[in-house]
C-alpha cells in the first residue's frame, strides 16, 4: 500500500508540473507525437491463443487461452473547448478448462472508449479518458457489471520529435483502485518510434513505407470481471507482463495485417472472496486486420 500511495503522489506530481495552466488561454498546440500521431488503426479484429500451462502447485489444473477482440471508431468532435473522440469495442478470453479452480468459460470487457482532450498553449493539454461498459463473464448481466474506469493525465510537447505523458488511472468498483500512468514518445527519425513508459513500452522500427516491426512489454494488474451471483467468489482479476515481437504489413489500401509472439510471466488469477493462484509462463499468437481509414 505504501508503495501504491508512493506511486500516486509522484504521478501526481508529474501532473501538476507537466500540464498546468500556466495561465495562459486556451490555443491550439503544436502538433504532438501523443495526439496528432495515428499509429493505431480506426478499426481493427484480432484473435490470439495463450498455450496451454500449468496452475502452480496443482497437480490437475491447466487451461489455455483464446482471444478475441475488436474495436472502432465511432465520433470524432472539434470546438474550442476541446476534442472528444469516441470508440468502442469488446476484449474476450475463453478458457479452454476450468484449470480446477473452476474457471468460467469466458469474460468479457464490452466498452465505449471516450477520451477528451483539452489543449493550451506552448504544447500543454489534459486529457480525460473513460472506459465505460460491462466487465464480467456475462452471466445473470445487471448494473453489478457495469463498471467505469477512467484516467486523468497531463501532456507536454517538448518538442517536435518528443511528447510526454503522466497521469493516474482509477478504478471504481474495482478490488484495486489506482495505478499511475507514464508515456515518453520520441520519434528517432522518420523510421524509428520510441515509446517508453508504464505499463508498457514498445520500440517501432519501419525501414519501409508498407511495412513495421516492433518489439516491447506491457503489463496488465487491473483488468476485473464481475462472476455470476451464485459465485460467492464475486470477481476474477488476471494479472500479466507480456514481452512481444511483430510485424504489421499494409495489404491494400488502408487495410493492414498484425502479427504477434511473445511470452507471457507474471500470470496469476485473483477472485476478490477466494484464493490467489500462481499460473506458470505462457508463449502467446495474436493475429488482426485493421483499416486506417
Amino acid at each position: 500500500m505504501q508503495a501504491l500511495k508512493k506511486r500516486l503522489l509522484i504521478s501526481l506530481v508529474l501532473i501538476l508540473s507537466s500540464a498546468g495552466y500556466a495561465g495562459a488561454q486556451y490555443g491550439l498546440s503544436r502538433d504532438c507525437q501523443i495526439l496528432d500521431r495515428l499509429e493505431e488503426p480506426i478499426w481493427h479484429v484480432y484473435t490470439g491463443y495463450l498455450t496451454k500451462e500449468d496452475v502452480r502447485d496443482s497437480d490437475t489444473g491447466d487451461f489455455g487461452i483464446m482471444e478475441l477482440g475488436a474495436n472502432t471508431g465511432l465520433l470524432y468532435y472539434r470546438t474550442e473547448g476541446g476534442e472528444l473522440d469516441v470508440r468502442a469495442g469488446f476484449d474476450t478470453m475463453y478458457f479452454t478448462r476450468s484449470g480446477g479452480i473452476s474457471l468460467p468459460t469466458q469474460v468479457t470487457a464490452a466498452r465505449a472508449d471516450a477520451d477528451f482532450v483539452m489543449r493550451f498553449e506552448d504544447g500543454y493539454a489534459l486529457r480525460l479518458k473513460a472506459e465505460p461498459g460491462i466487465y464480467s463473464d456475462l452471466r445473470d448481466l445487471g448494473w453489478r457489471d457495469f463498471f467505469v474506469p477512467f484516467a486523468l493525465s497531463g501532456i507536454r510537447t517538448v518538442s517536435p520529435d518528443v511528447s510526454v505523458e503522466a497521469g493516474i488511472a482509477f478504478f471504481p468498483g474495482f478490488d484495486r483502485l489506482a495505478d499511475p500512468r507514464m508515456l515518453m514518445r520520441w520519434e528517432l527519425d522518420d523510421a524509428v518510434l520510441l515509446d517508453a513508459g508504464y505499463p508498457g513500452s514498445r520500440i517501432m522500427f519501419r525501414p519501409f513505407l508498407n511495412w513495421g516491426f516492433m518489439a516491447g512489454f506491457e503489463i496488465q494488474q487491473f483488468m476485473e470481471y464481475r462472476l455470476k451471483r451464485s459465485d460467492v467468489r464475486r470477481s476474477l482479476a488476471y494479472d500479466e507482463t507480456r514481452f512481444y515481437i511483430g510485424v504489421e504489413h499494409v495489404i491494400a489500401d488502408h487495410l493492414q495485417l498484425m502479427l504477434e509472439a511473445g511470452r507471457v510471466v507474471n500470470r496469476s488469477m485473483d477472485f476478490r472472496r477466494g484464493e490467489k493462484v500462481d499460473l506458470d509462463d505462457a508463449y502467446y499468437v495474436r493475429v488482426g486486420i485493421g483499416g486506417l481509414l
